[in-house]
């Protein structure tokens, strides 16, 4: 059993591993939303691959630890599947088996069972199934325990995310908009690339290493739902928008209306974020009255 488990898990990293190679190119950016910092994410995406061909051929040879080995890869995915929900992302795309987004809970069910696989390789050969001794059960149960703590870690990262949520939803709900920051209210906003000036739109200035800007990502996409486009610009991809946009700090949200500039301000939570828009909306309605 442990035999078979070893080469359908050889055959899918090799695979995963090709996948990616394939993909080298698009698979740093992709490894943003696993919450890889942006400087390491070119490193991490080589190391990725690496390691994945590495692990395959050495369970491929039958070599000692190789079966451990992909269990903590397996670990590391369960991992990654989590923080990349902690972070807000439904959909998220890992580059294994083609450039398609797939549901989050899709990506982690795929690794957990890529981890149970390889706990069978590392454990199989010492499990007798026909007569189980008392190490054999307690090496059963060990597993079992193994994989309920995971799937409760799993679960634990999601309940945070959501208390995180709740507690971004009851802070003050108004906007801190000064009038040296930003844009001016009711001129027509500055130069970004991806505006269409039509409609309602929402540019949000974020940093790679802003902790409200990752809390306030969920909620500045749900906007898109109400049909409010959104925009973010990143500082260390896009610093002169910010000097443009004269951003005092992120995270900065400027609300579109039609191209003209109808609210702005330092948003921190849901609530402002919420107001801000709600504040846009109103002064283009008053306007056009």
């Amino acid at each position: 059993m442990e035999t078979a488990a070893r080469a359908v898990l050889a055959i899918l990293l090799l695979i995963a591993a090709a996948a990616k190679l394939r993909s080298r190119a698009e698979l740093p950016e992709l490894l943003g939303a696993y919450g890889i910092p942006g400087l390491a994410r070119r490193p991490a995406a080589i190391a990725l691959i690496l390691v994945e061909a590495f692990v395959a051929v050495l369970l491929l040879v039958g070599a000692p630890g190789s079966a451990f080995a992909a269990l903590a890869l397996g670990a590391v995915f369960v991992l990654a599947a989590a923080t990349a929900r902690l972070r807000g992302h439904r959909r998220v795309r890992c580059g294994c088996f083609g450039a398609a987004e797939r549901p989050w809970s899709w990506i982690l069910a795929r690794a957990l069972g890529f981890t149970v696989l390889a706990g069978v390789a590392a454990f199989g050969g010492e499990l007798d199934l026909a007569s189980p001794t008392r190490d054999t059960l307690v090496l059963a149960a060990l597993a079992i325990l193994a994989f309920a703590v995971l799937v409760l870690g799993v679960l634990v990262l999601a309940l945070y995310r959501h208390v995180g949520v709740l507690s971004l939803r009851i802070a003050p709900s108004a906007a801190l908009e000064l009038e040296g920051e930003g844009p001016p209210v009711g001129t027509p906003a500055p130069a970004l690339a991806g505006l269409t000036r039509r409609g309602a739109e929402l540019v949000a200035f974020f940093a790679e290493d802003c902790r409200l800007c990752r809390d306030l990502a969920p909620g500045v996409r749900a906007l898109e739902r109400e049909g409010v486009a959104v925009r973010i610009a990143y500082e260390a991809q896009e610093g002169p928008a910010f000097s443009r946009w004269n951003v005092p700090g992120a995270p900065f949200v400027v609300h579109i209306v039609d191209g003209v500039v109808a609210a702005k301000g330092l948003v921190n939570t849901l609530e402002q974020l919420d107001g801000l828009v709600a504040t846009g909306r109103a002064r283009k309605a008053h306007a056009a009255a």
